[in-house]
Protein backbone atom coordinates (compact mmCIF):
# COMPACT_ATOMS: atom_id res chain seq x y z
CA UNK A 1 0.00 0.00 0.00
CA UNK A 2 0.97 3.49 -1.00
CA UNK A 3 2.23 5.11 2.17
CA UNK A 4 0.40 8.69 3.79
CA UNK A 5 3.65 11.15 5.34
CA UNK A 6 3.57 11.67 8.88
CA UNK A 7 5.96 13.97 10.80
CA UNK A 8 8.54 11.41 10.90
CA UNK A 9 9.43 10.62 6.82
CA UNK A 10 9.95 7.86 5.70
CA UNK A 11 13.47 7.15 3.94
CA UNK A 12 14.32 4.33 1.34
CA UNK A 13 17.90 3.04 0.65
CA UNK A 14 18.73 0.20 -2.01
CA UNK A 15 22.03 -1.45 -1.88
CA UNK A 16 23.48 -4.03 -3.77
CA UNK A 17 27.02 -5.71 -2.48
CA UNK A 18 29.90 -6.85 -4.62
CA UNK A 19 27.75 -10.16 -4.82
CA UNK A 20 25.10 -8.47 -6.79
CA UNK A 21 23.00 -9.37 -3.60
CA UNK A 22 20.50 -6.66 -2.87
CA UNK A 23 18.86 -5.43 0.31
CA UNK A 24 16.59 -2.26 1.12
CA UNK A 25 16.73 -0.27 3.99
CA UNK A 26 13.25 1.18 5.47
CA UNK A 27 13.36 4.68 7.79
CA UNK A 28 9.93 5.46 9.35
CA UNK A 29 7.16 5.83 12.19
CA UNK A 30 5.92 2.08 13.26
CA UNK A 31 2.54 4.18 13.82
CA UNK A 32 2.51 4.79 9.86
CA UNK A 33 3.92 1.45 8.42
CA UNK A 34 2.26 -1.14 11.23
CA UNK A 35 2.27 -3.95 8.99
CA UNK A 36 6.61 -3.34 8.56
CA UNK A 37 6.78 -2.92 12.53
CA UNK A 38 5.07 -6.29 13.24
CA UNK A 39 7.24 -8.05 10.90
CA UNK A 40 10.55 -6.73 12.12
CA UNK A 41 9.47 -7.15 15.47
CA UNK A 42 8.61 -10.74 14.97
CA UNK A 43 11.49 -10.99 12.88
CA UNK A 44 13.29 -9.53 16.25
CA UNK A 45 11.30 -12.23 18.51
CA UNK A 46 12.67 -15.06 16.59
CA UNK A 47 16.50 -13.81 16.61
CA UNK A 48 16.38 -13.38 19.94
CA UNK A 49 14.79 -17.00 20.84
CA UNK A 50 17.33 -18.64 18.89
CA UNK A 51 19.78 -16.89 21.18
CA UNK A 52 17.77 -17.79 24.69
CA UNK A 53 16.74 -14.40 25.51
CA UNK A 54 13.49 -13.47 24.14
CA UNK A 55 12.63 -12.45 27.85
CA UNK A 56 14.99 -8.87 27.24
CA UNK A 57 13.03 -8.20 24.05
CA UNK A 58 10.17 -7.19 26.13
CA UNK A 59 7.03 -7.58 22.98
CA UNK A 60 3.94 -6.84 24.62
CA UNK A 61 5.48 -3.47 25.89
CA UNK A 62 7.10 -2.10 22.02
CA UNK A 63 4.53 -3.48 19.96
CA UNK A 64 1.80 -0.91 19.83
CA UNK A 65 4.93 1.41 18.45
CA UNK A 66 3.89 4.13 21.28
CA UNK A 67 7.78 4.13 23.09
CA UNK A 68 9.23 3.79 19.52
CA UNK A 69 9.92 7.20 17.63
CA UNK A 70 10.89 5.47 13.99
CA UNK A 71 12.28 2.28 13.26
CA UNK A 72 14.84 0.65 10.48
CA UNK A 73 13.89 -2.71 9.09
CA UNK A 74 16.25 -4.19 6.02
CA UNK A 75 14.48 -6.10 3.59
CA UNK A 76 16.32 -8.79 1.30
CA UNK A 77 15.07 -8.92 -2.69
CA UNK A 78 12.52 -11.49 -1.70
CA UNK A 79 10.99 -8.45 0.63
CA UNK A 80 12.07 -10.51 4.08
CA UNK A 81 12.95 -8.76 7.27
CA UNK A 82 16.22 -10.10 7.96
CA UNK A 83 17.26 -7.25 10.30
CA UNK A 84 16.53 -3.86 11.58
CA UNK A 85 16.73 -1.76 15.30
CA UNK A 86 14.48 0.92 16.98
CA UNK A 87 15.07 4.23 18.14
CA UNK A 88 12.92 5.84 21.58
CA UNK A 89 12.35 9.25 21.50
CA UNK A 90 14.56 11.93 23.12
CA UNK A 91 15.53 11.47 26.67
CA UNK A 92 14.17 14.52 29.00
CA UNK A 93 15.39 12.52 31.77
CA UNK A 94 17.93 9.69 32.39
CA UNK A 95 15.06 7.83 34.13
CA UNK A 96 14.21 7.96 30.80
CA UNK A 97 16.94 5.03 29.50
CA UNK A 98 15.95 1.48 29.96
CA UNK A 99 19.14 1.04 30.34
CA UNK A 100 18.59 2.24 34.65
CA UNK A 101 16.55 -1.34 34.80
CA UNK A 102 19.10 -3.30 33.28
CA UNK A 103 21.73 -1.83 35.54
CA UNK A 104 19.00 -2.24 38.65
CA UNK A 105 21.11 -2.90 41.64
CA UNK A 106 24.29 -3.14 39.76
CA UNK A 107 27.51 -0.78 40.79
CA UNK A 108 27.58 1.09 37.48
CA UNK A 109 24.31 2.69 37.73
CA UNK A 110 25.06 5.83 38.95
CA UNK A 111 28.05 6.18 36.04
CA UNK A 112 25.23 5.19 33.54
CA UNK A 113 23.27 7.85 35.06
CA UNK A 114 25.84 10.61 35.18
CA UNK A 115 27.10 9.47 31.69
CA UNK A 116 23.37 9.97 30.04
CA UNK A 117 22.59 13.47 32.06
CA UNK A 118 26.11 14.80 31.05
CA UNK A 119 24.69 14.47 27.56
CA UNK A 120 20.89 15.54 27.97
CA UNK A 121 22.09 19.10 26.19
CA UNK A 122 22.83 17.81 23.33
CA UNK A 123 20.05 15.68 23.42
CA UNK A 124 20.25 11.73 23.75
CA UNK A 125 18.24 8.92 22.06
CA UNK A 126 18.52 5.25 23.10
CA UNK A 127 18.63 2.48 20.40
CA UNK A 128 16.71 -0.76 21.15
CA UNK A 129 16.16 -4.44 19.36
CA UNK A 130 19.02 -4.41 17.38
CA UNK A 131 19.42 -7.71 15.52
CA UNK A 132 20.17 -9.76 12.50
CA UNK A 133 19.05 -12.95 11.18
CA UNK A 134 22.13 -14.72 10.75
CA UNK A 135 20.55 -17.58 8.64
CA UNK A 136 20.01 -15.13 5.82
CA UNK A 137 23.24 -14.89 3.12
CA UNK A 138 23.20 -11.23 4.11
CA UNK A 139 23.92 -11.61 7.67
CA UNK A 140 27.64 -9.52 7.23
CA UNK A 141 26.11 -7.23 5.03
CA UNK A 142 23.41 -6.56 7.80
CA UNK A 143 25.60 -6.19 10.36
CA UNK A 144 27.54 -3.63 9.00
CA UNK A 145 24.52 -1.30 7.53
CA UNK A 146 23.12 -1.54 10.92
CA UNK A 147 27.10 -0.23 12.20
CA UNK A 148 26.63 2.94 9.88
CA UNK A 149 23.21 3.96 11.19
CA UNK A 150 24.23 6.02 13.67
CA UNK A 151 24.44 9.20 11.55
CA UNK A 152 21.66 9.03 9.96
CA UNK A 153 19.59 8.82 13.96
CA UNK A 154 21.02 11.44 15.21
CA UNK A 155 20.17 13.53 12.34
CA UNK A 156 16.71 12.37 12.42
CA UNK A 157 16.62 12.55 15.58
CA UNK A 158 17.99 16.16 16.05
CA UNK A 159 20.33 14.92 18.76
CA UNK A 160 24.36 15.03 19.48
CA UNK A 161 24.13 11.78 21.39
CA UNK A 162 23.09 7.76 20.86
CA UNK A 163 23.27 5.50 23.41
CA UNK A 164 22.86 1.28 23.14
CA UNK A 165 23.27 -1.15 25.39
CA UNK A 166 24.12 -4.98 24.44
CA UNK A 167 26.73 -7.81 24.83
CA UNK A 168 30.26 -6.43 24.81
CA UNK A 169 31.27 -8.72 21.54
CA UNK A 170 27.77 -7.48 19.54
CA UNK A 171 28.52 -3.26 20.45
CA UNK A 172 32.58 -3.87 19.44
CA UNK A 173 31.31 -5.24 15.70
CA UNK A 174 29.71 -1.50 15.83
CA UNK A 175 32.66 0.75 16.33
CA UNK A 176 33.40 0.75 13.06
CA UNK A 177 30.72 3.09 12.76
CA UNK A 178 31.79 5.17 15.36
CA UNK A 179 30.80 3.91 18.28
CA UNK A 180 32.39 3.01 21.67
CA UNK A 181 32.08 1.53 24.63
CA UNK A 182 31.92 3.72 27.71
CA UNK A 183 34.46 1.87 29.66
CA UNK A 184 33.70 4.31 33.04
CA UNK A 185 30.18 2.21 33.09
CA UNK A 186 30.83 -1.33 34.20
CA UNK A 187 29.07 -4.11 32.38
CA UNK A 188 25.80 -5.59 33.95
CA UNK A 189 24.51 -9.56 33.99
CA UNK A 190 21.50 -8.68 31.65
CA UNK A 191 18.86 -10.47 30.82
CA UNK A 192 21.03 -12.80 33.12
CA UNK A 193 24.43 -14.31 34.12
CA UNK A 194 25.46 -15.22 31.01
CA UNK A 195 25.53 -12.00 29.61
CA UNK A 196 28.16 -9.10 30.53
CA UNK A 197 25.82 -6.45 29.12
CA UNK A 198 27.85 -3.12 28.11
CA UNK A 199 27.00 0.71 26.81
CA UNK A 200 28.35 2.50 23.97
CA UNK A 201 28.00 5.97 22.75
CA UNK A 202 28.08 7.77 19.20
CA UNK A 203 28.98 11.18 19.25
CA UNK A 204 28.34 12.88 16.19
CA UNK A 205 30.38 15.56 16.21
CA UNK A 206 33.22 12.44 16.57
CA UNK A 207 31.84 10.23 13.95
CA UNK A 208 34.47 11.19 11.28
CA UNK A 209 37.30 11.19 13.05
CA UNK A 210 36.09 7.57 14.83
CA UNK A 211 35.34 5.97 11.30
CA UNK A 212 37.35 4.97 8.26
CA UNK A 213 37.39 7.58 5.07
CA UNK A 214 35.51 4.84 3.18
CA UNK A 215 33.20 4.41 5.91
CA UNK A 216 32.23 7.91 6.58
CA UNK A 217 31.79 8.35 2.99
CA UNK A 218 28.77 5.59 3.21
CA UNK A 219 28.02 6.65 6.33
CA UNK A 220 27.33 10.59 5.04
CA UNK A 221 25.60 8.90 1.43
CA UNK A 222 23.14 6.66 3.34
CA UNK A 223 21.91 9.45 5.38
CA UNK A 224 21.08 11.61 2.86
CA UNK A 225 19.22 8.97 0.89
CA UNK A 226 17.03 7.72 3.83
CA UNK A 227 16.29 11.46 4.76
CA UNK A 228 14.84 11.85 0.83
CA UNK A 229 10.89 11.55 1.20
CA UNK A 230 9.54 8.88 -0.30
CA UNK A 231 7.20 9.68 -3.38
CA UNK A 232 3.99 9.30 -2.93
CA UNK A 233 3.76 6.64 -5.60
CA UNK A 234 6.29 4.42 -3.70
CA UNK A 235 4.93 1.21 -2.51
CA UNK A 236 5.73 0.62 1.17
CA UNK A 237 4.01 -2.07 3.55
CA UNK A 238 1.92 0.04 5.81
Amino acid sequence: MTLALTSIPTGVLRVRNERDQGYTVVAADPRAQRRLWREYLFGAESAYDRHGCAAALELDAVISGEGTALFYAILDDDNQVVGGLRVQHRFDAAAQSHALEEWAGQPGQVDLVNAIESRLVGGVVEVKTAWVDERSPLAADVAGQLSRLGLVIMEMSGVDHMMATAADHVLRRWESGGGRVDESVSATPFPDDRYRTRLMWWERAELQARTSPETWRRMRYEADMLQTLVPQSSSVRG
